[in-house]
């Protein structure tokens, strides 16, 4: 009897319950219920914002919350979504590329999904089993929806094909994640040249495809490729002025010449090119200052990157590389070499289309925007980028491209 009755105790079915969390970028909780409706082909029943989903003894529900509002179940929402994008946050992990975009994911993240799922078991195999085919359609809906999810203590953070993107020891089962694209209103860029969204897609799929996110936000660049933009004489001008500024600067931080035979270096350049009325007020005013700091002589050496740019432009050479190294500084003095004056300069000069010039300012601007954002959030620049060589890089296209109304040098705006 005692046996008998040990076996029906050890064979007895317990009911197993337990929690899961779901964040997503959508805001409306009916479209969120409409998505998971078509996903499980079912219709939408039950009263207020929850589905239940029945299968024999397993049942899942689910509970979508908006945080807007000043209702309990509203505060409940924000602080958690405020909760987990935090929790990422301060996750010491070495994967900052990983931890900076699902940061970003979550920040966008407009609704909580609350799931409550329950089934009978009689052995831990079989709890594992049914945990296993429970997590399925969890999974389902946070790939439908293209949000995170995160089972228990909430302390692992999954997408919806399981993987984990995050957990506590800051590890994770992906060699790269994105967040969601988010789509921007219909009438958002209504008003908009045709040729000014298409450079801002083509920049948005560039950087997806280097793993960068950008926001969706970010304005356009109003100007029109078909306008007159800089012209070669123009950009040869900028060239020897950046190259001639760049060597001075060069021979006062990084060879410690004096002012007198620094000038004195450069004062042959600046004759081969008639460079004297080329340069910028900034320009003149830095080279005439005997007693200029070695942060302004630092922040002058950087010119050899727009002068990189303005050799690209001129078709001296292709290679505008991606901006996660600085340029070659030796190679952009070899480039002008052989060209020693503005008429040798002007007749192997092959300006660029305004078009393919607009085209690198609208990916540089938001470059640009990805590594102040990261920068301001105590980030490191995504993917290895180079602030300082970005920076500059903005500075010469929005140059050579005619943005803010073709202004000068001096006053090309790097706000972002």
């Amino acid at each position: 009897m005692g046996l008998f009755h040990k076996f029906r105790k050890d064979k007895s079915s317990e009911r197993v319950n337990e929690a899961a969390m779901l964040f997503c970028p959508e805001s409306d909780c009916n479209k969120v219920l409409r998505q998971m409706e078509e996903l499980f082909n079912m219709e939408h029943t039950d009263h207020g914002n929850s589905i239940t989903l029945r299968q024999g003894n397993m049942e899942i529900g689910f509970l979508v919350i908006s945080p807007e509002g000043d209702s309990e179940n509203a505060r409940y929402a924000k602080d958690q979504l405020q909760g987990v994008a935090g929790y990422v946050y301060h996750n010491q992990t070495p994967l900052a590329d990983i931890k900076r975009n699902l940061f970003y994911h979550l920040r966008q993240c407009k609704s909580l999904i609350q799931i409550i799922y329950s089934f009978n078991s009689t052995s831990s195999m079989e709890t594992k089993e049914k945990e296993k085919q429970v997590r399925g359609p969890i999974f389902a809906v946070t790939e439908r929806l293209e949000g995170v999810v995160t089972f228990g203590d909430g302390m692992v953070l999954q997408n919806g094909r399981g993987q984990v993107i995050l957990d506590k020891e800051g590890k994770s089962e992906m060699e790269f994640y994105m967040p969601a694209e988010l789509p921007v209103p219909e009438d958002w860029a209504k008003d908009a040249p045709y040729e000014s969204v298409e450079r801002r897609n083509k920049s948005v799929e560039l950087m997806r495809e280097k793993h960068v996110y950008v926001s969706p936000w970010l304005p356009l660049l109003w100007e029109n490729a078909e306008e007159e933009g800089r012209t070669a004489k123009e950009v040869c001008g900028r060239a020897a002025a950046l190259l001639i500024v760049s060597l001075y600067s060069e021979c006062r931080v990084g060879d410690h010449m004096s002012y007198e035979k620094a000038r004195e270096f450069v004062a042959p350049i600046i004759e081969s090119y008639g460079a004297e009325t080329y340069f910028s007020p900034k320009e003149k005013e830095y080279l005439d200052n005997p007693d200029s700091t070695e942060k302004e002589q630092i922040q002058f050496a950087w010119q050899y990157e727009n002068l990189w740019v303005m050799e690209w432009a001129l078709g001296l050479t292709d290679d505008l590389f991606w901006p996660d190294r600085i340029c070659d500084v030796p190679g952009s003095v070899r480039l002008l070499k052989d060209y020693p004056t503005m008429e040798t300069l002007l007749a192997a000069a092959k300006l660029r289309s305004r078009k393919e010039l607009l085209e690198q300012a609208d990916l540089i601007y938001r470059l640009h925007w990805a590594c102040v954002d990261a920068r301001v959030m105590g980030m490191p620049c995504p993917e290895k980028l180079e602030e300082g060589v970005i920076m500059e890089r903005h500075r010469a296209l929005f140059w050579l491209a005619g943005c803010d109304g073709m202004c000068p040098w001096d006053e090309v705006d790097l706000s972002t």
